[in-house]
């Protein structure tokens, strides 16, 4: 083996363990935050998002405690949702049974809903004005996704009301 064919394996490998140790080092740090958040609801996590740190480990426990009476509902909510799709995968297609599966659907989603806002009650009730305003900024920086895609009706109007944008047609 010349001497450039080698230098380029050794390049070649020294490449190879250089991104190897990169994704590996990548799935280890994710692994790692993931675990800190693992105790934090999904539904509720957000509101840690802007505060300082101090005041995120205080409110933590109290997440915690709502994420475990969300956590079986939240299953609930995922097995009605499974039968949803199971049913509507069938060949013969059982229009009652899947409307009383979206039925039971729907009302564990509200139960979940319920709870959830239960809980974003009570944790932004414990803070200072200042600290619900930087909350509320990542709520108000959202977007309506079907307005940020494009789709409106003619006229650019985003409330589809054609007529109010337009003037009466008299």
């Amino acid at each position: 083996m010349s001497m450039n064919k080698r230098r380029a394996l050794l390049w070649t490998l020294v490449a190879s363990l250089a991104l190897n140790l990169f994704f590996v080092g990548a799935i280890g740090a994710r692994m790692l935050d993931h675990r800190d958040r693992s105790s934090t609801p999904p539904s509720l996590g957000w509101i840690l998002r802007d505060l300082e740190p101090q005041l995120q480990a205080s409110l933590r426990p109290q997440l915690q405690q709502y994420g475990e009476s969300l956590r079986p509902v939240r299953g609930q909510m995922f097995r009605a949702q499974r039968e949803v799709n199971r049913l509507l995968a069938q060949d013969a297609l059982d229009k009652e049974a899947i409307l009383v599966a979206f039925e039971e659907l729907r009302q564990i989603n509200l139960r979940y809903q319920q709870l959830s806002h239960e809980g974003t009650l009570a944790v932004v009730s414990q803070l200072a004005p200042e600290q619900r305003s930087r909350v509320f900024r990542f709520m108000s920086g959202r977007r309506n996704p079907v307005e940020a895609s494009g789709f409106r009706r003619s006229g650019g109007d985003p409330s589809g009301d054609e007529a109010a944008s337009q003037g009466s047609p008299d």
